[in-house]
Order: structure tokens, then C-alpha cells, then sequence
């Protein structure tokens, strides 16, 4: 069974907004009530099979590397035996973890192949619409001069003819200096996605909203027992949920926009906020 839309991200899928995404589109009526959205185009969304693929420690820059060592942390296990990948509905699967190269159902890892091209050739991986969610590791490397447009040159070339495309940037990590290259590079990667002029939609994940309810605040992250905070870069499940409502308008928008290119989009309540 096919993904009829497919979320590919990072490590923030892997350990708390998968199951957040899926539920959004499980649920997509809900989630996008009160939007001015078309009721019948909300329900035909929520009917479409979702399925969410999360891998650690990756930038959309590993899914369209070649090389051996530019797609490593896709294809090549970890040292210590952990698998990399969390997928939730993707192909029937999930939510499970799988090693994404040795899962028969998730080999995209071919000598000579950029592992999304790998991806979308195979049927079931063949969506109506993905969303490529990173941020990470990819506001480093978007940061460095054409490399948002190279990325996104190379995503269209891959995307199948009838796929739409929505890039969306991740939630704010807990810590001043883990965001702060992440908003340098957000409107890099917008621009590079905009120039596509519609072919691919750019999502805000990063605004002066989501800034203030993540960053420095505990509760929206993994800790230890004694109240500190263990893990700064991922947001738990309940703060990926919120991370969605907060960006629920937009989203939504991008979706039916997207599914539906050759009509003309409602206008949502309530404007974007830009941090720069």
C-alpha cells in the first residue's frame, strides 16, 4: 500500500514529531478547521494514506548525496547497532524502528544513487505529496553559498511529475546557539523554495511564535529526572503536536495548494511572522 503523502525528516521525526505528522494528516479535518478551507477538500485529504520516515542525524543534503560518504547516515549502520530510522505508515509499516539500506522494504542506498531518487522510483514511495521536513544539520550546509539552490535543483529534477512538494523547516531547538544558525539559514532555504515559483511550497517552522514556546523552555524537551534538560535539540511528543498547531494555518494551506495546484487557494486568517 502506497504512501499518499509522505513526510521525509530528520531527527526531530525520529524522536517525537513522527507520530505528531501522522496524526495531523490522520486527522486533517480537525487539525484544519476554521482555516476558510474548503470542507470537502479537508476530508478528501484526511482519506489519503500518510506515512512518515524520520531519520537521525541527516539534512535533506544526505538524501541527494551520491557519494558513499555524503548519504552515510542513511545508509550505513551505526557502530553501535542502533538502526536510524523511525517510519510510521510508510508502505504499511510502523510505527517501528528500521536501518534504512539492509529493511528489504527501505533500501534506497544503490552505489552511485542519491538515496531520494532511490526512494521515489520505487511505487510505494511514490506519493501525491511530500514534505520534506529538516532543518538540523541542513541550516550548516544551507548556509554556504548555493547550496539551498542546489538542493532544491536537484529535488525537482527528482520529483515525480504529478508529486506535489512542500518544505518545511523544523521547531526550535532549546538552546540560543542551536537556533541561531538555524535563522540565518531559514531564509535561505525560503528563498531557494520560492524561486521554484509553486512547484515546491516553503513552511515556516521557525517564527517568533515557536521561538518563544521552545526555546528555553524545559518542559517542550527531553530531561532528567532532576528537571535538567538531557536532550536540547528534539521536542517531545506533546511539544511536536503544539509545534503543529502553531503552524497549522500555513500547512494546511500548503497542502490543499499543493493537491490542488490548478485551483486558486483560500486566503488564511492571520499573517506569518517573520523572526529576520
Amino acid at each position: 500500500m502506497p504512501s499518499d503523502i509522505l513526510v521525509l525528516g530528520d531527527s526531530q521525526m525520529s524522536f517525537g514529531g513522527g507520530p505528531a505528522f501522522h496524526d495531523f494528516f490522520t486527522n486533517f479535518s480537525k487539525h484544519c478547521s476554521g482555516l476558510m478551507l474548503p470542507s470537502k477538500k479537508l476530508k478528501a485529504v484526511e482519506k489519503l494514506a500518510a506515512g512518515v520516515i524520520g531519520v537521525r542525524a541527516t539534512g535533506l543534503q544526505t538524501w541527494l548525496s551520491k557519494s558513499r560518504k555524503g548519504k552515510r547516515m542513511v545508509c550505513v549502520k551505526d557502530p553501535t547497532g542502533l538502526v536510524n530510522a523511525r517510519v510510521i505508515g510508510a508502505a504499511r509499516h510502523g510505527p517501528r524502528w528500521v536501518q534504512i539500506g539492509e529493511s528489504r522494504a527501505h533500501d534506497f542506498c544503490a552505489p552511485g544513487k542519491a538515496p531520494l531518487a532511490e526512494m521515489l522510483s520505487q511505487k510505494p514511495y511514490r506519493p501525491q505529496l511530500l514534505i520534506l521536513h529538516f532543518m538540523g544539520l541542513s541550516a550548516y550546509h544551507w548556509l554556504k553559498k548555493d547550496n539551498a539552490e542546489r538542493d532544491m535543483a536537484q529535488v525537482l529534477q527528482l520529483l515525480p511529475e504529478k508529486t506535489g512538494c512542500i518544505v518545511m523547516t523544523t521547531a526550535p531547538g532549546y538552546r540560543r546557539d542551536i537556533n541561531a544558525p538555524r535563522i540565518k539559514a531559514q531564509p535561505i532555504i525560503e528563498r531557494a523554495v520560492n524561486a521554484t515559483k509553486g512547484r515546491c511550497t516553503f513552511v515556516r517552522g521557525l517564527t517568533r511564535e515557536t521561538l518563544s514556546a521552545f526555546q528555553g523552555q524545559r518542559t517542550r524537551f527531553y530531561r532528567h529526572k532532576n528537571g535538567r534538560v538531557r536532550d536540547p535539540y528534539h521536542p517531545v511528543p506533546s511539544a511536536a503536536r503544539a509545534f503543529l498547531q502553531m503552524r497549522r494555518a500555513p500547512l494546511c494551506n500548503a497542502v490543499v495548494r499543493q493537491l490542488w495546484p490548478d485551483e486558486p487557494s483560500a486566503t488564511l486568517a492571520g499573517s506569518e511572522t517573520r523572526i529576520q
